[in-house]
């Protein structure tokens, strides 16, 4: 089978990537390393006191630690699928509208 290459994209441009933004909706969603990032950063992303600083601090700490490090089938895999929900919802809304014309 052929190696697959999935280029890591600049911070900037990574909002833009579903694997990026499969990263980071997990990595807010794990209480645990929420906590852990919180402590160690001095952050209060747990708490209602956040701010936007705090919440860019941790997209940086996701993007390095977790997205950049990422072997090149997981970051793959999650365009393929996001591409996958985005073809599937398209074909739902073409019949819809077939349905309805």
């Amino acid at each position: 089978m052929a190696e697959v290459l999935a280029p890591r994209l600049p911070l900037s441009a990574a909002y833009f990537d579903p694997a990026f933004i499969n990263c980071l909706s997990s990595a807010i969603a794990d209480a645990d390393l929420v906590h852990q990032f919180c402590r160690l950063y001095g952050s209060k992303l747990n708490t209602p006191q956040r701010t936007e600083k705090d919440m860019a601090a941790f997209t940086g700490f996701v993007h390095d630690s977790i997205y950049l490090r990422l072997p090149d089938e997981a970051i793959h895999y999650a365009r393929l699928q996001q591409a996958a929900k985005a073809e599937a919802i398209a074909l739902a809304a073409n019949s819809r509208e077939r349905g309805h014309a």
